[in-house]
């Protein structure tokens, strides 16, 4: 496959990036209280005993899998972006988002409040999961293919850092106890009311074409919905081929956070800010340094060259972290997670990306729906079923949990394997869009 040519900026992407970077900076710290293994470890120590352990742990599974649960709804909000002005709904969305996290403040600390906590993490991730949506079209729009991976890694460092002091926030009060964990969540939504409030700045290049694109493309009387879904993959067989994979590979991905921090809780009894500083501050914080080498390697090519290799680098990341579980290793854990940072890195780019090397020009969005879809799909399974299968483990025989581990690890290898054949198949015939 030819390389792609590194593409001069335009001013006009130039203009865009600089009017989104500080409020995705900021919404990234009101994000970081809600991510997945961060929120896990807080419901887990504040809800600690709330409930039987059985409700405890599975919560944590829905906490963690929340963001990408909440992405079942995702047609939803493909649906009513359709055809309409970007800017104005992605700030009612941010400012809504950053109420949300700060009512978790006021949960109480009993079984009533984690029900409460579980469903307001849940709703957030719902309206996040909006904008993750309604942002993929922006980014197709403002920015050229040759250099969109260039730009959004730079939103995606800037993002990550702030996710990763949250976190590391987080952990510090959870390890120190010098205040309430409760006015982490009126920081947070601040961070999110001041990011909607900047973000009403930002413009969508040609949005005028882009609207004319969307309605001719589908047409306001055919919305999105699970019909299209289904009818997207039943017509791009390349693109449903590509998301079996993804479902293999994201599903073990999304096993592993839930079981690791009931792990880490009940069998390593490792410190809660420990935890957090294993499962979100080193992967999200290391993730900006490996952002550029992912960005360039997205740039070169189709996004099923890209998974090929990227994809083994989770691999990589969980074996580590398996054994350093099983021989109560910590050196070993603090590996993992340096490593799981390379592969989110890689990630989070193919994953808000991907979908646009399939998609034809006005249906970028479509696709991006039936991404997020698919991902709430594994969301609302993976999780829960990786505590499921540790809870009865457990039930064998105590301590046999950890053994559960090796469920990621089987997935994520076979996931990768299948991009892996997916890229042997495209190189075989190059004439086909792949």
């Amino acid at each position: 496959m030819a390389r792609r040519e590194r593409p001069v900026e335009s001013p006009a992407a130039e203009s865009a990036f600089r009017r989104e970077i500080a409020p995705w900076a900021l919404l990234g710290l009101t994000l970081g209280l809600v991510e997945g293994a961060t929120a896990a470890v807080l419901i887990k120590k504040t809800f600690a005993t709330a409930g039987s352990p059985w409700i405890v742990n599975l919560a944590v599974a829905f906490v963690s899998g929340a963001p990408a649960l909440s992405n079942v709804v995702s047609f939803v909000w493909a649906n009513l972006a359709h055809g309409r002005a970007r800017i104005r709904l992605m700030v009612g969305l941010q400012a809504t988002f950053a109420v949300l996290v700060g009512l978790l403040g006021v949960a109480p600390r009993a079984l009533g409040g984690l029900a409460f906590a579980v469903a307001s993490i849940l709703i957030a991730r719902v309206v996040w999961t909006g904008l993750l949506t309604v942002r993929a079209s922006v980014w197709s729009a403002n920015y050229p293919r040759q250099s969109i991976g260039r730009y959004t890694g730079r939103i995606v460092i800037v993002s990550s850092l702030a996710v990763a002091a949250a976190a590391a926030l987080a952990a510090w009060t959870l390890q120190t106890g010098r205040f309430d964990s409760r006015w982490l969540y009126a920081a947070g939504a601040a961070a999110g009311l001041t990011a909607a409030w900047l973000y009403r700045s930002a413009r969508v290049r040609r949005e005028f074409t882009l609207l004319a694109e969307e309605n001719a493309a589908v047409g306001r009387s055919v919305p999105f919905s699970l019909g299209m879904l289904f009818e997207i993959l039943r017509k791009d067989p390349h693109f449903r081929e590509y998301m079996f994979w993804m479902g293999i590979y994201g599903g073990g991905n999304l096993m592993l956070t839930s079981q690791l921090v009931v792990i880490f809780s009940e069998h390593l009894h490792l410190a809660p800010g420990l935890q957090i500083a294993l499962l979100s501050v080193v992967p999200l914080g290391s993730l900006p340094f490996f952002v550029p080498f992912w960005a360039r390697m997205f740039d070169e090519g189709h996004i099923v060259e890209y998974r090929a290799r990227q994809g083994w680098s989770l691999v990589l990341a969980i074996v580590p972290l398996t054994f350093g579980t099983w021989l109560h290793f910590v050196p070993l854990l603090w590996a993992g997670a340096l490593l799981l940072g390379v592969a989110y890195a890689g990630a989070n780019l193919g994953w808000n990306l991907g979908h646009n090397d399939f998609a034809s020009v006005g249906r970028a969005q479509h696709y991006m729906g039936v991404h997020v879809t698919l991902t709430g799909v594994r969301g609302a399974i993976g999780p829960p079923a990786g505590i499921l299968i540790y809870q009865w483990l457990e039930s064998l025989r105590p301590g046999a949990g950890i053994y559960s581990l090796v469920l990621p690890l089987i997935f994520v290898t076979i996931g990768a394997m299948g991009f892996s054949h997916m890229r042997r198949v495209m190189r075989a015939a190059p004439g086909q869009r792949r």
